[in-house]
C-alpha cells in the first residue's frame, strides 16, 4: 500500500461571518451537540417511566432501543444529504424535529406512543450529530480546527453532564415528563440560531438540476441493514439467539449491506463515497472511535449494577459518579482541542486512549469495600482520557476529508460510536453473563457467592474494555504516524496535519 501524493484540499472555505457571527455560529454548533447528548437523562428516568406507563423491564427497554437503532441508521444519510443540499436546512430540520418530539413524548399517554415519538426524536438527533461538527469545522480556519472540535466534543460531554444531574432532580421533583419538556428552551434557541445565523447556500447550487441526485436507494439499504443488525442484537440478548425473529433479522443485515455497497459503486452522490474509504485519516479515526466505544461503554451498562448491588448506592450516587466522568470529559475535550492545534492530534489521541485504558483497568480492581472517592477517581480518569481522544479524533477526521464532505465525516464518527456501543452491550454483555455464571459455578450457590462472582466478572470485562482501549491506541498510533508531515511546515500550509493520504493498491 502507498500514500497518494495528490491530497484534496481540506481547508474549509473562509466564512463571511464577522467576529460576532462566528460566536453565534459556534454556539449553534455546540448547542446541536449539547442537545443530542442530553439523552443520557432517559436512563435515569427509566424506573419512573416503567411505573407510570405500566410497562415491564423488557418492554421499557424499547424506549432506548428504538432511539439508538433509528439514530444510528439515519445519521449517515443525514450527513450525506447535508453535504449535497447544505448544512443549514438539515440543522434546522433536526432542531425543529427534536423540539416537536420533546413535546409529543412528554404528553404521550402510553408506552407505544412514547416509543413512536422516540423514533422521531432519533431523526432529529441524527441530523444534529451529523452537521454540528461540520458547522464548527467550517466556521474556523484549519489552524484552529482542534479547538473547534474540542468545543464541539466538550459540549457533547456537557450535555451528558447536564442530562445526568438534571434528570435526577427533575424526575424526583416533578416527574419524568420534564426530562423532555426541560429541553425545549434549548431546542427553541437552536431553531432560532439555525434560521438566523447559518449561511444559506445559493439556490442554484442545491437544485436537483445543478448536481447529482441524493442517493435515496443507498440510504434506504443502509438504514435497513443497521436496523436489522441493532434490533437483532438487542432481541438476541432478551429472546435468545435461536429466536425466529433474531434468526430472521441478523441474516438480513449483511444482505442489506451488500445491496448498499453495490448501489454506492454507481451512485452519482453516494452516501459513503469510496474515496473516503481510501483515506487513512478517515479509516484511522473511524476504526479507533469504534474500538474505544466498544471498550468504554461497559461503564454505562455494567458499572451501574456495581454501584447499586455491590456498593448499595442509589440513583443519586450513580448520577454523581457518571457526572464526574462527564465533567472531566468536558474539561479535557477543550484542552485536547487546544493541544491538537499546539502540537498534533497524534500525541493527544494516543495519550487520551492510554489514559482511558488505564482508568478502565483501574476500575476493574474495585471491590465491595471500595470507597466512593476511589470510584470517582477512576471514573474521572476514564472521562479525562475519553475527552482528549474524542477531540483528537474529530480533529483528525475533519482535517482529513474535503470540506464538501464534512457532514459525511461527522456522521461516520457518530455511526462508529453507535456501533461500538451496541456491540459492546451484545458482546461484552454476553461475556459478562458467561463469566459470572462460570465464577458462580466454581464458588457455589449463595448470596455471598453471587456477590463475589459479580465482582470477578466485573473485573474480567473491565480488563477486556481496557485491552480494547489499548488496541484503539495502537491503531491510532500506527495509522496516525503515517499522516504526520515529515518536514517543517511551509508558509501558508495548514498547521494541522491533515492526513488525507489515500490507501493505494499499487
Amino acid at each position: 500500500m502507498s500514500l497518494d501524493p495528490e491530497q484534496p484540499s481540506t481547508t474549509a472555505p473562509e466564512s463571511g461571518y464577522g467576529a460576532h457571527g462566528i460566536v453565534l455560529v459556534a454556539t449553534a454548533a455546540t448547542l446541536g451537540m449539547f442537545l443530542a447528548a442530553l439523552d443520557t437523562s432517559v436512563n435515569v428516568a427509566l424506573p419512573s417511566m416503567t411505573e407510570d406507563l405500566n410497562a415491564d423491564l423488557q418492554s421499557i427497554q424499547w424506549v432506548i432501543v428504538a432511539f439508538v437503532a433509528t439514530q444510528a441508521a439515519l445519521v449517515m444519510g443525514a450527513g450525506s444529504f447535508a453535504d449535497r443540499f447544505g448544512l443549514r436546512p438539515v440543522y434546522i430540520f433536526g432542531a425543529a424535529t427534536y423540539l416537536a418530539a420533546m413535546l409529543f413524548i412528554a404528553f404521550s399517554p402510553n408506552l407505544e406512543t412514547v416509543v413512536g415519538f422516540r423514533v422521531l426524536q432519533a431523526l432529529g438527533t441524527g441530523c444534529l450529530f451529523a452537521v454540528s461538527p461540520a458547522i464548527a469545522a467550517g466556521v474556523f480556519s484549519s489552524s484552529r480546527r482542534g479547538l473547534s472540535m474540542g468545543f464541539a466534543v466538550g459540549s457533547q460531554a456537557l450535555g451528558m453532564l447536564a442530562g445526568t444531574i438534571g434528570a435526577g432532580l427533575l424526575v424526583g421533583w416533578i416527574g419524568w415528563e420534564w426530562i423532555f419538556l426541560g429541553r425545549t428552551p434549548f431546542a427553541v434557541i437552536a431553531v432560532i440560531l439555525g434560521v438566523w445565523v447559518l449561511e444559506r447556500r445559493p439556490r442554484e447550487s442545491i437544485s436537483p438540476a445543478s448536481g447529482p441526485a441524493f442517493d435515496v436507494a443507498g440510504a434506504a439499504m443502509l438504514v435497513g441493514g443497521l436496523l436489522c443488525l441493532i434490533i437483532g442484537l438487542r432481541l438476541g440478548r432478551s429472546l435468545g439467539w435461536t429466536s425466529p425473529v433474531v434468526l430472521t433479522l441478523l441474516p438480513l443485515a449483511p444482505a442489506f449491506f451488500v445491496a448498499f455497497w453495490r448501489i454506492e459503486l454507481t451512485a452519482k452522490w453516494p452516501v459513503l463515497p469510496g474515496n473516503l474509504l481510501r483515506m487513512w485519516g478517515f479509516i484511522v479515526s473511524s476504526s479507533s472511535m469504534f474500538l474505544a466505544n466498544l471498550g468504554v461503554f461497559v461503564i454505562w451498562f455494567i458499572f451501574p449494577f456495581y454501584v447499586a448491588d455491590s456498593l448499595g448506592g442509589g440513583a443519586l450516587t450513580l448520577g454523581l459518579m457518571l457526572a464526574t466522568l462527564a465533567f472531566l470529559n468536558t474539561i479535557s475535550s477543550g484542552t485536547g482541542g487546544w493541544l491538537c492545534d499546539k502540537f498534533s492530534y497524534l500525541p493527544v489521541g494516543v495519550g487520551g486512549l492510554l489514559v482511558m485504558a488505564s482508568g478502565l483497568l483501574y476500575l476493574g480492581f474495585l471491590d465491595t469495600e471500595s470507597s466512593l472517592g476511589h470510584v470517582a477517581l477512576r471514573v474521572g480518569i476514564v472521562g479525562a482520557g475519553l475527552g482528549l481522544f474524542q477531540a483528537a479524533t474529530y480533529s483528525l477526521m475533519l482535517g482529513s476529508v474535503p470540506s464538501d464532505r464534512f457532514g459525511t465525516a461527522g456522521a461516520a464518527l457518530s455511526l462508529s460510536q453507535s456501533c461500538g456501543r451496541v456491540l459492546s452491550v451484545a458482546i461484552i454483555g454476553g461475556i459478562f453473563g458467561w463469566r459470572s455464571d462460570h465464577h458462580l459455578e466454581v464458588l457455589g450457590v449463595g448470596a455471598e457467592a453471587e456477590g463475589v462472582a459479580f465482582i470477578k466478572a466485573f473485573k474480567d470485562v473491565f480488563i477486556i474494555g481496557s485491552s480494547l482501549g489499548l488496541l484503539a491506541a495502537v491503531v491510532f498510533l500506527i495509522g496516525g504516524w503515517r499522516l504526520v508531515p515529515a518536514g517543517p511546515l511551509l508558509d501558508g500550509q495548514a498547521t494541522q496535519p491533515v492526513g488525507a493520504g489515500e490507501v493505494g493498491l499499487d
